[in-house]
């Protein structure tokens, strides 16, 4: 029975061998002559498992392996095999993670670099406003119409949180990896959300009553002023308020993987980050009164500016895990530094009557800047979706804290000076963009 079995080994071999060398005969008059695998015949079927495939004729020349020579009869001269197609969007058929993560490469590279942009919509703490300007039933009387605390009195401006409105920003991001498997690179980033402001502008016609709160201090007493922008009958002006911030920040990390897996990726990140916040409040006035033939005229401006900057270094962890097309990666960091705070106040107070020169009162002029120990915390999750093998589409949310900061619409209080009061910034920030890598 082996001997058999040996027997049809050298019989399928040389029908392979035969076949083929048929079929690259052009114009032969007779019929082609088929092999084994023409006849339906195809791979080891006869082959026992213990016996070597390789047939050695009596020439002493080692003929080709039964198994190759049956690939070699698959594929005809000149003709390739086809292609094997790698679906970059599947990480278990790449064979390299970063041929996933970014797209197979025409020729090998020392790095890679990537970058995007993202539209910011986001919010940040609001700031409460002491009423600046107010109005109130001209029946209350003088001194009393209008002021703080009486009854029938409406803040115009002020009197509650401001600037916490939703508004627009803008995030760019941009890096490139240092090895060719991408474990460690350099990652920078810059974001702010736009400049957002109230204002009022309002007038006293002479029948309404438009009121700016002064606070002086009599004898160690604080003590409300009115300054009648309009009341029916004495007096008549205009008033014009404003209340301004901004934000802005930008890192710049080194990122290196501490862990990976096809389908996921931890890495550390650590660098410097910088961090700016500015508030502005102004308030100017006028109020005019005649008592013929005398006329006086008080003007007034409020100015107060702070200006905030972190500086210090930042750590952080960045994961990721991908599912099919879409990843979804999260972010956290602590930066620990210095907030330098800077505050500028400027007030003045000038009379003017009728044959006289104008005579200023009331004039101050503050710059006070600080340095505070900073803590900036941060954190965001992002989703993706990768609409190529270079270019996915984004959205994510990133919150961010800043402790010990002035901001300038708190300073103001209802007393002559500033109340020098520190606090925090928290901004919310929804994110969508593109993200391209190479």
């Amino acid at each position: 029975m082996g001997i058999f079995k040996k027997l049809l080994v050298v019989v399928g071999a040389m029908g392979l061998t035969i076949g083929s060398a048929s079929a690259q005969v052009p114009g032969a008059g007779s019929p082609k002559l088929g092999s084994l695998e023409d006849e339906g015949f195809r791979g080891a079927v006869f082959l026992s498992p213990s016996l070597d495939r390789t047939v050695t004729p009596a020439s002493g020349k080692q003929a080709t392996p039964a198994s190759d020579a049956v690939q070699q009869a698959d594929h005809v001269e000149g003709q390739q095999p086809p292609p094997v197609k790698v679906d970059v969007f599947d990480p278990e058929a790449t064979p390299r993670l970063e041929d996933f993560v970014f797209g197979p490469g025409t020729a090998p590279l020392s790095w890679r670099v990537w970058g995007g942009a993202e539209v910011l919509l986001g919010t940040g703490r609001p700031v409460k406003v002491v009423p600046v300007v107010t109005t109130g039933p001209a029946a209350a009387g003088l001194l009393s119409a209008g002021a703080i605390g009486q009854p029938g009195t409406e803040a115009l401006f002020g009197g509650r949180k401001m600037l916490g409105d939703w508004r627009g920003g803008l995030r760019a991001e941009g890096g490139l990896w240092f090895d060719p498997a991408h474990t460690t690179g350099v990652a920078a980033r810059f974001y702010s959300l736009y400049s957002t402001s109230e204002q009022l502008v309002g007038a006293g016609n002479g029948t309404n009553v438009v009121n700016v709160p002064q606070f002086v201090s009599i004898a160690g007493v604080v003590v409300q002023v009115p300054a009648y922008v309009g009341f029916p009958g004495l007096t008549t002006g205009t008033v014009s308020t404003t209340a301004q911030t901004m934000f802005a920040g930008g890192d710049l990390n080194v990122r290196h993987v501490l862990q990976q897996e096809s389908r996921w990726r931890v890495s550390a990140l650590a660098g410097y980050r910088q961090l700016y916040l500015s508030d502005e409040l102004g308030a100017e006035f006028k109020v005019s009164g005649t008592i013929p033939p005398i006329t006086a005229v008080i003007g007034g401006a409020d100015n107060i500016r702070t200006r905030n900057s972190f500086y210090g270094p930042n750590v952080g962890l960045l994961a990721s895990t991908v599912r099919g097309r879409w990843t979804l990666e999260g972010q956290a960091g602590l930066a620990l530094g210095v907030s330098v705070s800077e505050l500028d106040f400027n007030r003045n107070r000038i009379l003017s009557v009728t044959g006289l020169p104008p005579a200023p009162f009331a004039l101050t002029n503050v710059r006070d800047p600080m340095t505070y120990f900073g803590t900036v915390a941060e954190g965001g999750v992002r989703l993706a979706f990768r609409v190529t093998e270079h270019a996915k589409l984004t959205f994510g949310y990133t919150g961010l804290y800043w402790g010990n900061v002035r901001r300038a619409q708190e300073q103001l209080a209802l007393s002559p000076g500033l109340t020098g009061t520190t606090t925090y910034y928290f901004a919310h920030m929804l994110s969508w963009g593109a993200e391209f890598r190479y």
